[in-house]
């Protein structure tokens, strides 16, 4: 008995392969209702941030670290180290600086997937899968691009890294990581 081994042509086996890589679906970027609905669900009621600073008018960087947690009032973000500080970002905190009045309703909207609330303020492009998913926020409105001129967001469940570039060159790099509240760094997770 002979045995026949079958063999496609070349041009087929080609044509296939970039058919599947060329596909829309095989390497389109996560839907924007999906995305936001996954960082909805897994928004983290708390979690540890470090951020490095980088100050163009006086090319140093400011390293620092804390955490921070969802609360009624705003999101509360306590730097622990290299200074203790604490903010409360919310729109109605008249307190806070000009430059924390501009992030505040960002940070919200990033943190808890409020992609619709991010759209009033940014065009956003996504890229990558739902698992592993990045997006590009270009300000639209003049009050915010004033100020920031580009973040890209990144992340799978929640969002973990944040990449911040401001109009007058500086940058904030911000890697998040949720945690129970129970375990915030310095043990202080009330108001």
């Amino acid at each position: 008995m002979k045995q026949r081994i079958f063999r496609y042509p070349a041009i087929t086996v080609i044509a296939t392969v970039l058919s599947l890589i060329l596909s829309p679906t095989a390497w389109a970027a996560p839907d924007g209702d999906a995305l936001a609905d996954r960082l909805a669900e897994h928004a983290p009621q708390c979690g540890r941030f470090e951020q490095s600073r980088h100050l163009a008018d006086l090319d140093t960087q400011l390293d620092s670290r804390g955490h921070f947690q969802q609360r009624e009032e705003g999101l509360v973000w306590q730097t622990t180290a290299p200074v203790q500080e604490r903010v409360v970002m919310s729109e109605d905190n008249a307190d806070l600086p000009a430059g924390f009045q501009v992030i505040a309703p960002v940070f919200s909207g990033l943190l808890g997937g409020h992609w619709q609330a991010l759209e009033e303020h940014f065009t956003i492009e996504l890229s990558g899968e739902l698992e592993n998913w990045q997006a590009t926020l270009t300000p639209n409105e003049t009050s915010v691009s004033e100020r920031i001129s580009q973040l890209v967001v990144s992340g799978n469940q929640q969002v973990e890294q944040v990449a911040l570039a401001f109009t007058n060159d500086d940058r904030l790099d911000l890697t998040l990581t949720a945690v129970p509240c129970d375990d915030l760094d310095d043990g202080d997770s009330s108001p």
